[in-house]
């Protein structure tokens, strides 16, 4: 078999460091590697789609060139499905067949024309529809999330996933496709494929915009050693995540006084058995902006003027009532206004929601890893 011949891996990592191509480089790998299965196997349909795959999918439709390569390889992914079908080719599986069709509606929408969003919908629809005969309920909601999308950007209106939802739902639902997409990518292609971590990332991204830090913290770190492992400190993945990773773990807060109350300050750590906080700022509202430190102060403030935002991983501390929940962590969630009390949801799931007055809370600087902290 020529198959038995080649390996395809040639054109995706280095055969020296062993390290997967990126950048420039990896787009330039992706064009020779189609170049070469299209003069050298014409006939191994499975190779010409998977060298036609690997393409499509580096391309950026807002570019002129890649735009009509985009177009020409959507045409001959199409006419090879076709061949394949006529042919009852065993290796176009379902999965195959709904990826294909993702990958082309995937590009269609990188073009942002309003027509290419109908296209973008019509094939994730086409996906949709084949991951239906499989009865995977999660996998066709992850696509159906993204269907949602694209019909957002068709119609003008932010991207819902129904219009009589609330907020909290669309939240939840939004997390529910970014885990269904992780999850799909670590069953089929492994912890260490790059786009298995890249949409890890994301996960944790949605994750954090919901104020499950703590979740998201856990997961970034996972991923975060996964890539430096397997790709290398240098490689472009693992420094993005290990960023994602650093803003993650900064801990932000306010302080309750009437001057400068609305000012975010960096919590450093605590002081005199946990009854100051030593903290850093003012900093910018949106912590992705740069700082100069050179204007900031660090000053020491008493814990009880400490207000926590939205997100905040917290300890349980002091609890008499509820002497049993104490030094169990999460993340606040909510603030309830009519009892001053911050409503924190508990990393064990076993455990309810609890609403704790802000004086029994202590920030969580650093993770434990949980296996360490049960041996």
């Amino acid at each position: 078999m020529p198959d038995m011949l080649f390996d395809e891996k040639f054109f995706e990592k280095c055969p020296n460091c062993k390290q997967e191509f990126q950048g420039d480089l990896y787009y330039d790998m992706t064009k020779a590697q189609l170049t070469f299965i299209e003069r050298e196997f014409k006939g191994l349909h499975r190779w010409n789609l998977s060298a036609l795959v690997n393409r499509i999918i580096v391309l950026d439709g807002k570019k002129e060139a890649d735009r009509a390569e985009g177009e020409d390889i959507s045409t001959k992914m199409l006419t090879l499905i076709d061949i394949m079908k006529k042919n009852s080719d065993p290796s176009l599986d379902v999965i195959v067949l709904a990826s294909v069709y993702q990958d082309i509606g995937r590009f269609n929408a990188t073009v942002g024309t309003n027509q290419c969003f109908k296209r973008a919908k019509h094939y994730l629809e086409e996906a949709r529809d084949v991951i239906k005969t499989l009865g995977d309920r999660q996998l066709q909601w992850m696509i159906e999330g993204r269907i949602a999308v694209v019909e957002a950007r068709i119609s003008g209106t932010t991207p819902v996933r129904g219009t009589t939802t609330s907020s909290k739902e669309n939240v939840s639902n939004d997390m529910d496709v970014a885990r269904t997409s992780y999850n799909f990518f670590l069953r089929n292609r492994g912890e260490n494929d790059v786009q298995t971590i890249q949409v890890g990332e994301h996960l944790a991204s949605v994750l954090s915009g919901a104020y499950h830090t703590i979740e998201a913290l856990r997961l970034l770190e996972k991923l975060a050693g996964t890539s430096r492992r397997v790709h290398g400190p240098s490689h472009q993945l693992t420094k993005k995540v290990a960023l994602s990773l650093k803003q993650l773990q900064g801990r932000y807060v306010c302080i309750n006084i009437d001057i400068g109350s609305e000012m975010p300050y960096q919590a450093l750590r605590y002081e005199n058995d946990g009854k100051s906080c030593v903290i850093q700022g003012p900093v910018p509202s949106n912590v992705y902006e740069p700082r100069n430190v050179d204007d900031e102060k660090t000053f020491s403030v008493p814990t009880a003027l400490i207000c926590f935002p939205l997100g905040t991983p917290v300890m349980l501390h002091g609890l008499k009532k509820a002497a049993h929940l104490n030094g169990e962590i999460g993340d606040v969630r909510e603030f309830c206004q009519s009892t001053d009390r911050c409503v924190v949801h508990l990393e064990d799931k076993g455990l309810k929601p609890v609403k704790v007055k802000p004086e029994n809370l202590r920030i969580v600087f650093d993770l434990v890893d949980p296996k360490k902290e049960s041996s």
